[in-house]
């Protein structure tokens, strides 16, 4: 990743994994200690965010490369083109709001440090390498003989302890956590 102004915070993990419960901790740790701005970045592989018989999506099928919606408490783009995650990360910088963290889950093409999220160790083992940082998830809400590492990889529950696994990333951006 080039030199951003954020902090990256990337979750990969299968289905059902403990993924989406161990981001709401981390969002809500962060909401509660900091003052961050903080953006998620999801990976959605299968279906589309806007809703077949809703104006936005018949602007969109009509053939409109880009619709925007905006209520009292919202404003949604639905660009109608796939962006590489870098592009994604240039166009937030140059957004209305810029982030302090971006949270990114389901996204396996990054080079960057990761959280391994998995069920149990065989989980482990089929998505380990050497982007992988910390590893929580279901894994860590249950008791190991060696409960606090997994071949020198610390296993952090989320849940209990959020700023573990922010510290353990970004020591020096959050050691007043």
């Amino acid at each position: 990743m080039l030199n951003r102004n954020f902090k990256l915070i990337s979750f990969i993990g299968f289905s059902e994994s403990g993924k989406t419960n161990s981001i709401l901790s981390i969002i809500n740790y962060l909401t509660k200690n900091t003052n961050y701005k903080i953006f998620v970045l999801k990976n959605i592989h299968i279906h589309s965010l806007d809703l077949k018989g809703k104006d936005s999506f018949q602007f969109s099928e009509a053939g409109a490369n880009c619709v925007i919606t905006k209520s009292n408490n919202q404003t949604t783009f639905f660009l109608n083109h796939v962006l590489k995650t870098e592009e994604i990360f240039d166009w937030i910088e140059k957004a209305p709001i810029k982030p302090d963290i971006i949270i990114a889950e389901g996204f396996r093409d990054f080079e960057y440090d990761r959280i391994l999220c998995a069920k149990d160790f065989k989980e482990v083992e089929e998505q380990i390498d050497d982007t992988i940082k910390v590893i929580s998830g279901l894994i860590a809400t249950k008791k190991h003989k060696n409960n606090d590492n997994y071949k020198g990889i610390p296993i952090i529950n989320a849940l209990e302890k959020p700023e573990f696994i922010l510290k353990t990333l970004y020591p020096k951006f959050f050691q007043a956590l």
